[in-house]
């Protein structure tokens, strides 16, 4: 496969759901590689939750001075997530990952705002950003974030070569949603167990179809975040340099979508079990996977200060997983 995509929700499912069609599904397979690739996904969830809120300066002053010290901007961003991740659920369903691709893109972006704390050198900021339920062709796409930290200053810069020094503290949301049928085939699942009687004793395994499939997956992340930064301003820039570990709570659910069409005689979808780890319902296949990651990050950028506005240019690099970021800010601050 040639192709290339903007957002790794586009190429997972133009990848993804192209061979099942003709080959079938290995549950036991699929399952394993859902887990998998759930592991390696999470890793790259807690870096993309920090788009949003990542200010060049480490500290912006106290809400009771003169000018009040607060802002407000929009930030755009993207993180990576390496291809190795995508490996093993591809070739569960006999395809691979284009060889030409170093990683593969998510997005985000945020709307977010800070104010200067009082009586004690610190600030809150706060942010949100969200891309109602849209479609891409036959894939549709949903995505939602939302974000709050507090940052102490140890040092609060000044004249000379002080620079700003904070250490903080965050909580992020992230979850998202992507689905598509394009180009899908009716899938031969395999032998699945059932039971007749419902009272947990297999009855034996059915020839199952699932027909008019779309695949689909969900993933939420709560990501709490701790954070050291340091930056100093000169002239009309400001650089700054931190590091970052954040501790996440993160859930994947993937799988298929459809109509389960049961070909043993006298066998009803309703009937069905779960098989190797995979749920099987009437109307699909589902895989979850829990992940508590830890990651660790460097980050830093700057900022061109113009009067009351601000630019920030910002890059960031998992020490866990090799993954990076960057992410263009505009904003206005006093």
């Amino acid at each position: 496969m040639k192709r290339t995509t903007l957002t790794v929700l586009v190429l997972l499912i133009a990848v993804a759901v192209t061979v099942p069609a003709q080959t079938g599904v290995d549950l036991g397979e699929y399952k394993s590689a859902v887990e998998d690739f759930g592991g390696e996904f999470a890793k790259s969830l807690p870096m993309n939750s920090m788009i949003g809120l990542n200010w060049s300066d480490a500290y912006i002053g106290q809400l009771l001075d003169v000018p009040p010290h607060f802002g407000v901007g929009l930030t755009m961003g993207v993180t990576t997530i390496p291809v190795a991740a995508f490996e093993d659920l591809l070739e569960a369903v006999d395809t691979e990952v284009p060889g030409d691709l170093a990683g593969i893109p998510l997005p985000a972006y945020a709307f977010d705002a800070r104010v200067g704390g009082f009586f004690i050198p610190f600030d809150l900021g706060v942010k949100f950003g969200t891309v109602p339920e849209v479609e891409i062709g036959d894939t549709s796409v949903e995505w939602n974030l939302i974000g709050v930290d507090f940052r102490y200053a140890l040092l609060e810069g000044g004249i000379g070569l002080m620079p700003k020094l904070s250490v903080g503290v965050g909580y992020n949301r992230l979850s998202g949603t992507v689905s598509s049928g394009a180009g899908l085939d009716d899938i031969p699942v395999g032998s699945v167990p059932y039971d007749l009687n419902n009272d947990g004793t297999s009855d034996g395994n059915a020839e199952v179809v699932l027909a008019d499939p779309s695949f689909f997956m969900d993933w939420s992340a709560n990501v709490f975040d701790f954070k050291a930064q340091v930056s100093k301003g000169l002239l009309v820039i400001e650089p700054t340099i931190g590091l970052g570990m954040s501790v996440a709570s993160a859930t994947l659910d993937a799988g298929f979508e459809g109509t389960v069409d049961v070909q043993t005689a006298g066998v009803s979808a309703a009937d069905l079990v779960s098989s190797a780890g995979v749920d099987v319902a009437p109307t699909g296949l589902t895989v979850s996977s829990d992940e508590s990651p830890i990651a660790f990050r460097v980050f830093g950028g700057t900022s061109i200060n113009l009067a009351l506005l601000r630019f920030d240019i910002g890059l960031m690099y998992n020490i866990n997983s090799g993954a990076f970021g960057a992410s263009l800010g505009s904003r206005i601050q006093l």
